[in-house]
């Protein structure tokens, strides 16, 4: 009795809790939202990112992406996400474009700073954010570090338009926002001016440097030395540097080895001038980087070869681009080497495609020459930019090697 009394008992409990449980609203623990990532966060793990990037190193680079993607919010996790999907660095690096787009737009927290590259994407330009200091490019990474500017007018920073009728070159390192003009008016007389990243004139007045017409290379130092130079001298009001070269012809090759600043190593810009120098009022105003097509086309699209449907073909469009870039070498045309050399890049990646057609020995040999003649072309793009023949001529000795090695494994492979 007692046995059943307990089991009724425990039945009638069970009852009530249930019921009652039923009858009452469910206990629900509620969801705890995290808290929004604050942008100085997001962008401290972004940068991880860039400087990956900037490194040459992938692995590194997508495992602080997978980081940068679980603090992101908005239309930025989206392309963080897309990013990761890419396979290579070259893709990644592709894809960071659009993601540092969207952050580029924003106003940045203290310690960081806006970027741009004016040459990646076939000259349609790039940014990124990176944290104060010398610039460091994601984008090419250790081939062209210092290529890109540090805030200011992209655009303007890409306008290459001598206003003085001279030839513009691009600073180099924490001065790559300058232009540096070197001119030459008068038989005898070189001048250079120099404008900033908005192409505003520059006062360069306690810049220092030497015009230098004559070299000899010394092999046992591996180095230039200087056989004629003469000083450059500011002028009175600080627009130019100018050097008087005794028994100068009317048309001249000029070294100007110029000094920004006190203690800093002096930077190299080799001008050919094949006439006397005339200022035109037409290119004294601002304007763009001439090529071939309407300006409301991109210039990504502007330089873009028609791509042949052949193998054969595509080789010889990479042996005219060759030729191109060698006519420009010889005559001093630094600045528009990137062309030729752009469009050669997007040759050569086409050609890849037919790789099938070729042996397996054939076709590693076309696929390494590729490779080098790609890296070749980007380094043509920034050295020519520098106006520095030295390292215009090294990159042009890569180039030319894969051009050859190119056409010598489609010589081989021709029945």
């Amino acid at each position: 009795m007692h046995t059943r009394a307990v089991i009724l008992l425990s039945v009638v409990l069970l009852m009530m809790v249930g019921g009652c449980a039923s009858m009452a609203p469910p206990s629900v623990t509620p969801s705890i939202e995290a808290e929004p990532v604050d942008l100085g966060t997001q962008l401290a793990q972004y940068v991880e990112v860039q400087e990956a990037l900037a490194a040459d190193n992938f692995e590194e680079a997508r495992t602080q992406l997978e980081a940068f993607a679980q603090l992101a919010d908005g239309p930025t996790t989206e392309l963080a996400a897309a990013a990761l999907q890419s396979d290579d660095i070259e893709a990644l690096r592709a894809k960071f474009k659009p993601l540092s787009e969207s952050l580029t737009a924003m106003d940045l927290p203290q310690g960081f700073a806006h970027a741009f590259c004016p040459m990646y994407d076939a000259g349609t330009g790039a940014p990124w954010v990176q944290r104060d200091g010398p610039v460091r490019n994601p984008y090419y990474g250790t081939v062209m570090l210092t290529c890109g500017d540090i805030g200011g007018d992209t655009t303007a920073h890409m306008d290459h338009v001598p206003r003085h009728g001279g030839t513009v070159f691009m600073g180099a390192d924490s001065y790559s926002f300058l232009h540096v003009e070197g001119t030459y008016p008068e038989a005898g007389l070189f001048r250079l001016y120099a404008t900033n990243g908005d192409r505003e004139p520059v006062d360069i007045g306690t810049w220092a440097g030497r015009a230098v017409t004559e070299e000899r290379y010394d092999e046992a130092t591996d180095e230039f030395v200087e056989v004629a130079a003469f000083d450059l001298v500011p002028s009175p009001d600080g627009a130019y540097l100018e050097a008087l070269i005794p028994n100068g012809g009317l048309a001249a090759d000029v070294t100007a080895k110029v000094t920004f600043q006190e203690n800093l190593p002096a930077q190299r810009f080799d001008f050919i001038f094949a006439e006397l120098t005339v200022k035109d009022s037409a290119s004294a105003v601002a304007g763009t980087i001439a090529t071939d097509g309407p300006e409301s086309v991109p210039l990504a699209q502007r330089i873009m070869p028609d791509i042949p449907t052949g193998a054969g073909q595509i080789v010889d469009e990479l042996t005219s681009r060759d030729q191109q870039i060698v006519e420009m070498i010889e005559r001093g045309a630094f600045t528009e080497i990137f062309i030729p050399a752009l469009q050669a890049k997007e040759l050569a990646l086409a050609l890849e495609e037919h790789g099938g057609e070729l042996p397996e020995r054939s076709r590693n040999q076309m696929r390494i020459a590729v490779r080098h003649l790609v890296r070749a072309a980007y380094m043509l793009d920034w050295y020519g930019d520098l106006g520095d023949k030295i390292d215009v001529d090294s990159a042009y000795r890569v180039f030319g090697s894969a051009i050859g090695e190119i056409s010598a494994v489609y010589e081989q492979a021709a029945p």
